[in-house]
């Protein structure tokens, strides 16, 4: 018998667990729970449900775990099916057999659902040269409240007619129909790649790397930056106080034009040291995981994620330091998606001095044009803390669209942007 304590969020615990067997009996239990107005949170592999704030009613879990099948997988096409429950390393295995990859490299693979990725609107290190998920995500299905299952998008690369519909389901959390199905483009995977290890002293030094590397002749798959505690994690023999680390895939001549390119860009910015590293898979893994990482290491810990335009970036690190600091904080710990400017900080402290922290810090970060979503933060805070920055003017359409999918308003309520 499945223990309800797995699935408590926030100190709640949900009455009933489903686990449908299907696509068509998860819609029926849908429309079921919808008819008795019962609060339902939709779950794959649970990787993600600290995401949010904290439900307003919870009475029972669906689970899409049986939804693991591919449906249709067109390896010449580079097209794939697969069910809402698939888990992104069962996807791998598949792709990799025929030399193929979707480029979603979020934390805890063998857990993580495609469905739960899609919904949280996750993305990872590779995003900076494959797009978001919802740019290659060709369709989906997905179960509505009143039991219907809807074909949204098309299997066709081509065709996108349909698309608004499909996609306005990535990043909803599950408050507005639970995904059964989605369909990608798929990519080949590069013949050959390097990975770049770059020390710095400075963080100005670091950060004036970022643009450089980035727009490289060799466009790169992922340039991350890290601070020395957080690098620690990856490399626990490094020396520095912040890394840079660049990704690219081609064949072994470019790679090997490429390494000589980015120890150039590492001498212009004063990197103390540039070292390229093998097991590239490995270290890249531990990356994808650093945000599951901050969160892990430190489970008392309060984790933002800071979205920023490029350009800032420096600037928004700073703003960081400044926040934890004029609280008494100790300094957050870094990792981010450099050439994105997706900011990742965990830093500890007691409720008043984090609460103040957030307030600061989304003050300044408005300024740069930016927002703080909190990620994680402990549960005597949570109730506490808007896990989601304002959304200004395009709050009432989401209510609006909230409304039409959902009346009764059992989907996730409460845990999305403004109450939703």
């Amino acid at each position: 018998m499945t223990d309800l304590n797995t699935f408590t969020i926030a100190g709640l615990k949900p009455q009933t667990i489903y686990e449908p067997r299907d696509a068509n009996e998860l819609a029926q239990i849908l429309a079921q729970c919808n008819a008795e107005k019962c609060a339902v949170i939709p779950w794959g592999g649970g990787t993600l449900q600290h995401l949010g704030n904290t439900p307003a009613r919870y009475d029972a879990v669906l689970q899409t775990r049986n939804l693991n099948q591919v449906v249709e997988y067109a390896f010449d096409d580079l097209t794939i099916t697969v069910g809402a429950g698939m888990t992104l390393a069962n996807i791998e295995r598949v792709l990799g057999e025929n030399g193929q990859f979707l480029p979603i490299d979020v934390p805890h693979p063998t857990r993580a659902t495609i469905g739960g990725v899609l919904a949280a609107g996750a993305n990872g290190t590779l995003r900076l040269r494959y797009g978001p998920a919802r740019d290659y995500m060709l369709g989906n299905k997905f179960a509505t409240v009143d039991g219907h299952i809807i074909k949204a998008g098309s299997k066709v690369v081509k065709n996108v007619a349909g698309y608004e519909l499909h996609k306005v389901q990535v990043g909803a959390l599950g408050t507005l129909g639970i995904m059964v199905e989605a369909t990608f483009k798929v990519f080949p995977k590069p013949p050959a790649e390097l990975s770049m290890w770059l020390a710095f002293d400075a963080l100005q030094n670091a950060c004036a790397a970022v643009p450089k590397i980035w727009s490289l002749t060799t466009p790169p798959l992922a340039i991350e930056l890290l601070d020395a505690s957080t690098a620690r994690q990856v490399l626990p023999n490094t020396i520095g106080n912040w890394f840079v680390a660049a990704r690219f895939g081609g064949s072994k001549a470019t790679m090997a034009a490429t390494r000589d390119l980015v120890a150039h860009v590492a001498d212009e910015t004063g990197a103390r040291s540039t070292d390229a590293l093998a097991d590239t898979n490995a270290l890249w893994r531990a990356i994808a995981d650093l945000p599951a990482t901050l969160r892990e290491t430190s489970p008392d810990a309060l984790c933002v994620r800071m979205s920023i335009p490029p350009q800032t970036l420096a600037n928004a690190l700073r703003v960081a330091f400044d926040a934890a600091h004029a609280q008494k904080l100790a300094p957050p710990r870094i990792f981010a998606h450099a050439a994105l400017a997706s900011i990742y900080a965990a830093v500890n402290g007691d409720d008043a001095a984090l609460e103040a922290f957030v307030s600061k810090l989304r003050a300044q970060v408005h300024e740069l044009h930016g927002h703080v979503v909190v990620e994680r933060a402990p549960s005597t805070l949570r109730k506490n803390i808007n896990a989601w920055d304002d959304t200004g003017a395009a709050l009432k359409l989401m209510q609006s669209i909230k409304r039409k999918f959902d009346p009764n308003n059992i989907l996730n309520p409460g845990r999305f942007v403004g109450g939703i």
